[in-house]
C-alpha cells in the first residue's frame, strides 16, 4: 500500500506523521488489496480535520473528521474507513 501524507495549513511533524501511518495500517489489516491511501491533515481556527481517501481495486473511499485534536481527529477518520472498508469487502465476497 502506498501512503501519501500531506499537511496544509501548518507543518507537520515527524511524530504526527508517523502516528498518522501507523494508524492508516490497521486498515491494511483489514483488507489487504488497497492500493493507495492519501492523508490529509487540515488545521483551521483551532480544529484539526483529517481525510482519509483509500483506493481499492474497484473502489475509491473518502472519509472527513474534525476535532479539536490531532490524534483524535486521525483515530476516528481511521475509525469510520475500517467500517467502510469492511462493507466493501462483505459486498465483493457475496457478489
Amino acid at each position: 500500500m502506498l501512503i501519501e501524507f500531506t499537511a496544509r495549513h501548518f507543518h507537520a511533524p515527524e511524530n504526527v506523521r508517523s502516528y498518522a501511518e501507523k494508524e492508516v495500517q490497521r486498515i491494511k489489516i483489514i483488507f489487504d488489496r488497497i492500493t493507495h491511501c492519501q492523508i490529509i491533515l487540515l488545521h483551521e481556527k483551532n480544529q484539526f480535520t483529517t481525510e482519509l481517501n483509500v483506493s481499492l481495486p474497484s473502489h475509491n473511499l473518502n472519509v472527513k473528521e474534525t476535532t479539536d485534536n490531532m490524534t483524535k481527529s486521525v483515530d476516528k477518520a481511521v475509525d469510520k474507513m475500517i467500517t467502510r472498508v469492511k462493507k466493501v469487502k462483505q459486498k465483493m465476497i457475496a457478489h
